[in-house]
Formats: structure tokens, C-alpha cells, sequence
């Protein structure tokens, strides 16, 4: 399977188990209110007393909790610290949520380009005459050849496979192993050596024979191309 789409499945299986359990979460804060609020000593007329206090918008809320004394909030504690725990928690979720989210609209991003890369046509002329059009789907490629002239033709077969493409794509470009492919590969603004991309900044054109290639959307003849 591609490494990207192996990543976005499981950054995908990822969101639904943190979406899940933000749901768990956030149940049980609905339960016992989401609202963050603390424990606070009041002295009123030289009596000390517990308050529960929060904020409501601007407004600052408290309710008595009784005279102080050893553990009388005991129970209001451990609910206060239950739902600051949770809220804790709501919050990691989110930001977990959030960042799989964005990570996964990246590698939507990468698998939709390389689905455009995995599918193209383009077309083969001898001088101005048509000589073969290519369709590749993923790992087929299709070959319908107009001319069988070995000269005018460079496919052998109608059907062939993405690595006899690129085999066949070679002869059309630089040499891999030229000392100078890597300023050449810059000039072209490419970053690898990529038979595909090298022929459509090149048109596949040779001194040798009067072969070049066109690609949807160009246009352009024989004599915008050929170099002899």
C-alpha cells in the first residue's frame, strides 16, 4: 500500500477513536456541568465560610458550601477536581482532533496530486503526423499506435506496463548519469530525475529523429519543438 495512503488511514482511524472519546468526555461533563470553578474562603462578621465560585461571562458566581471546618467541602473538592480533570482532558482531545484533522487535509492534498500524476494521456507525433496516444490509468498504460513504422514509432506493444513507460520515456531525455543532470534538472525547476516531467519540459525532442511528444492543453506543431 502507498505510504501516504497507509498514514491517512490511520490518522483517519485515529480522529474517529478521539472523536468517540470526546463524546464519552463530554457526556460525562454534561452530567456534572463543564463549568470551572474553585473553592474560596469568605469571612463574614468573624465567621469563616466556604464559597463555590465562578465565572458567568463579566459576573464573578459563588454559592455557600457552610462553616469551615475539616473536610466539609470534601465532596464538592473531589467534583471540582473531576471536572477539571475532564475539561483537561476535553481540551487534549480537541487539540489532538484539530491537528489530525489539518495533517490529514495535508495528505488529502499529496494523495489527490499523485492520483492527477497516476492518471494522464499525452500524444507522439513524427514531424506534424499523429503517431501514438497514450492513456495511463495507475499501473496501465494504453498505447494506441497510428504509425507502425519502426522509425516513426517508439512503442512496441499496445499495452504495457508504468516501468516499460518510464523505459521508454528515457530515451527521450538526458542521460541520468550526465555530470551536469543537476543544474540541468534545476533549469527545468525539478527536483529528481523524473522521465515523465523531463518530457514535458523537453517535448521529448532528439537530434536524432524527427519524434516529439505533446501534452493535453499545448498547442504547438512540430516546428515550435523540433530542433533540426
Amino acid at each position: 500500500m502507498d505510504k501516504t495512503k497507509e498514514l491517512y488511514d490511520y490518522l483517519d482511524s485515529r480522529l474517529k477513536i478521539y472523536l468517540d472519546e470526546l463524546n464519552q468526555v463530554e457526556n460525562k461533563l454534561g452530567k456534572i456541568s463543564d463549568i470551572s470553578s474553585s473553592i474560596v474562603v469568605k469571612k463574614i462578621n468573624g465567621i469563616k465560610y466556604y464559597y463555590e465560585q465562578w465565572r458567568n461571562g463579566d459576573d464573578i458566581k459563588c454559592r455557600s458550601l457552610g462553616k469551615v471546618k475539616p473536610s466539609a467541602v470534601y465532596e464538592t473538592e473531589i467534583e471540582i477536581q473531576k471536572k477539571r480533570e475532564l475539561n483537561e482532558k476535553v481540551n487534549e482531545l480537541k487539540f489532538l482532533i484539530d491537528s489530525i484533522i489539518r495533517e490529514k487535509d495535508e495528505l488529502y492534498k499529496q494523495l489527490l496530486k499523485k492520483s492527477f500524476a497516476d492518471k494522464f494521456t499525452f500524444e507522439v507525433f513524427w514531424k506534424n503526423e499523429l503517431s501514438a496516444r497514450v492513456s495511463a490509468n495507475n499501473s496501465k498504460v494504453h498505447v494506441s499506435r497510428y504509425i507502425l513504422h519502426p522509425v516513426r514509432q517508439i512503442f512496441s506493444s499496445d499495452n504495457i506496463s508504468r516501468n516499460q513507460l518510464n523505459e521508454v520515456l528515457k530515451l527521450r531525455c538526458l542521460e541520468e548519469g550526465r555530470v551536469d543532470i543537476q543544474s540541468k534538472l534545476k533549469a527545468w525547476g525539478l527536483n529528481e530525475y523524473n522521465p515523465l516531467e523531463i518530457v514535458k519540459k523537453t517535448h521529448g525532442v532528439s537530434f536524432n529523429d524527427y519524434i516529439w511528444i505533446r501534452f493535453p492543453g499545448e498547442n504547438i506543431t512540430a516546428e515550435d519543438v523540433l530542433v533540426r
